[in-house]
């Protein structure tokens, strides 16, 4: 079997035991995904995210902390963490720079902004009191309304596509005066973005990520309420410039910002944010990219990188793709509760076949496998 080794960006060729048919398949490392939510409360909770995950061939997940209630304090953080405790996969987390805790402890691994207003008033005073920690940011100049992007056609309020790359600037800048060194852009959505970013990358230790839809559609895809996605869609101008920017390596980090609904309704104004596409990631990012090295390298060592974790390749740690194989998603298969995502019925090529993580089989074709030792 061929095996892609992202760390060290070669082909090996191995004979690897799998109970299912592997002809044609080629296998890697598990994906890592910086950008996930969690909902509680009757919503996506820790194990059907954690099904979602590994059907996706995703192994580490670092949640965002706009949960209600936020995580924003010792109580809230403790929840989550025992509830993501002896899973499959790894739950890494966020905390709000705005509340009482510090980015610090079992599995944080920074500050997060994703889903909280704030004004630059807010920003200043955090990043003056705050221990300086990897700041992950939702850059969005909240003094400005608008739920789409300026050139969507359709009748909404809209915001100047500038928003972003102005928002990018202000976080990046104002962190350096107060200390922070690294600093992780998410969502990124525009081409003025990109064109910030590769600047202040001369300034600062900066990565970003984009996601599976931004690549993939533009305002002008838009049919339902499940393309209504916060940042919004940008323009086939910006579609374009994202795609350059991650074969150039401006954009470094593939994530999917998976927020789940159960379903939204008709109606923009009041339909919540988000869509859902842990579960078919990979194949979206392949049929928008075309390239599998790529693709890999930005789903396994690039995220790794932004953690500073390292890791190599082992064959008892693998997942399992068919690069040739196409399908049309069809949301009511989801393992995820949540089925708003813009790409149901779309084809796509590319297919997660298998997971294995530490010499165990923990999803085969789709099927999640409970835990051997949990049925004895």
């Amino acid at each position: 079997m061929r095996i892609y080794d992202p760390f060290r960006k070669r082909w090996i060729e191995e004979e690897i035991e799998t109970p299912f048919p592997s002809k044609g398949l080629v296998a890697t490392f598990p994906f890592v995904d910086l950008h996930v939510h969690v909902r509680l409360n009757g919503g996506e909770d820790y194990n059907s995210l954690e099904e979602a995950s590994l059907v996706g061939g995703f192994f580490k997940m670092v949640v965002q902390p706009n949960t209600k209630p936020p995580i924003d304090n010792k109580e809230v953080l403790e929840r989550h963490l025992d509830l993501s405790r002896n899973k499959a996969v790894e739950f890494l987390f966020t905390v709000s720079p705005f509340g009482s805790i510090e980015a610090e402890g079992e599995r944080v691994v920074g500050f997060s902004t994703d889903g909280i207003e704030y004004d630059y008033h807010a920003l200043v005073e955090s990043m003056k009191k705050r221990k300086k920690a990897l700041w992950f940011d939702h850059s969005q100049m909240y003094e400005v309304d608008g739920i789409f992007y300026e050139g969507t056609p359709l009748p909404f309020p809209k915001r100047p596509r500038s928003n972003e790359a102005i928002a990018i600037t202000r976080t990046v800048l104002t962190g350096l005066e107060y200390g922070f060194e690294r600093f992780h852009i998410q969502h990124v959505t525009t081409k003025y973005s990109v064109e910030v970013i590769s600047f202040l990358k001369n300034l600062a230790k900066v990565s970003c990520e984009v996601t599976p839809h931004h690549l993939f559609f533009c305002y002008e895809d838009i049919k339902n309420t499940n393309f209504k996605i916060n940042p919004p869609l940008g323009s086939p101008e910006d579609r374009k410039a994202l795609i350059e920017a991650v074969k150039e390596d401006v954009i470094d980090v593939l994530a999917t910002d998976h927020a789940p609904h159960h379903e939204k309704p008709d109606d923009f104004l009041t339909a919540p944010y988000g869509s859902t596409s842990i579960e078919i990631a990979f194949p979206a990012y392949y049929t928008a990219l075309g390239d599998l090295e790529l693709v890999v390298e930005k789903l396994t060592k690039k995220p790794l990188e932004v953690l500073g974790v390292e890791a190599h390749l082992t064959e008892d740690t693998l997942v399992f793709i068919d690069p040739k194989a196409e399908f049309i998603v069809d949301v009511k298969k989801f393992k995820s509760k949540g089925k708003n995502s813009m790409f149901d019925g779309v084809r796509l090529k590319g297919r997660v076949v298998a997971l294995k993580l530490k010499g165990r089989w923990v999803m085969i074709d789709g099927e999640v496998i409970a835990d051997q030792k949990e049925n004895d």
